[in-house]
């Protein structure tokens, strides 16, 4: 099955939903097409401070013509925290084939945005096979792949202040920095959404920004049969560990005058770009 099931979700707008998966439940938004379609659903997957309405307008487009979900990462939005504190893109992955089998879906195609690209990547390495296309919005860098002197001199001391006492001015300032190159609407959004955010959840996706081996992933997914990935960035990044930077034959769209939250600095370029991405699959 490539689409919702009309006995699980009812048509119409974008719906909120609790999915039961092993350790609570997972807030998923669902917008089904009112259209006959055998193109599989798109998955939507949000970043640090977050949940899962930062897509509703993406959602309530691509549901034109194909049906489309989002989900609340655990500890987010209304999703109920892990007992055990584990947030790493393993452990929300396997939240997210909860969510997907939950629904009767088989094959999708996956959006992930900064953190939820870690997630999306763990995920597509996992089971590659229920992914028709993975896209990877202005991914972070992977800091395992960095050289030890690079790792000792710059990544060290950032990941010392960001789990420190001070961690959250640490945190807010990276944000700050993130949202340079956006509109002032978007900077004001997301340091709300940063107030708003549990701290057991920014701590737990800051210390597995640090640790995640998202390009080993990557490489996972890309070896194995009908692989299709792309990647959007905001502005125009050459950070040396960047995943399109280590893997440069990666099919990449940057977009001009945006700062990491692309989707609410540019819409209509951002949409353009995505829906670019998904007519490949």
């Amino acid at each position: 099955m490539t689409s919702l099931s009309p006995s699980k979700i009812e048509s119409g707008s974008v719906r909120s939903v609790a999915i039961a998966v092993p350790q609570g439940s997972i807030q998923t938004l669902v917008a089904q097409t009112a259209q006959e379609t055998a193109l599989p659903p798109v998955v939507f997957v949000h970043g640090m401070a977050c949940n899962a309405d930062l897509w509703q307008a993406q959602l309530e487009k691509t549901a034109q013509s194909r049906d489309a979900i989002a989900i609340s990462l655990r500890g987010h939005g209304t999703s109920t925290p892990p007992p055990d504190d584990d947030y790493s893109p393993a452990a929300c992955a396997a939240d997210l084939f909860a969510v997907l089998d939950a629904l009767g879906l088989e094959q999708i195609a996956l959006v992930g945005h900064s953190y939820g690209t870690s997630v999306a990547i763990a995920a597509a390495a996992a089971q590659p096979q229920r992914l028709t296309q993975l896209i990877l919005v202005d991914p972070p860098i992977d800091c395992t792949h960095c050289p030890a002197d690079v790792y000792a001199a710059q990544i060290a001391p950032m990941q010392a202040d960001m789990l420190g006492k001070g961690w959250r001015s640490v945190l807010t300032q990276s944000f700050r920095q993130a949202l340079m190159g956006g509109t002032p609407e978007t900077h004001a959004e997301i340091l709300t959404r940063l107030d708003q955010t549990p701290e057991a959840a920014l701590r737990g996706t800051s210390r597995e920004l640090f640790t995640f081996p998202a390009l080993d992933g990557l490489d996972t997914y890309l070896a194995s049969p009908g692989a299709n990935a792309h990647v959007i960035l905001a502005a125009a990044k050459a950070m040396p560990f960047s995943l399109h930077v280590l893997r440069p034959a990666l099919s990449t769209t940057t977009i001009p005058n945006t700062g990491h939250w692309l989707m609410l600095d540019a819409p209509k370029a951002f949409d353009q770009a995505l829906n670019s991405c998904l007519a490949t699959g």
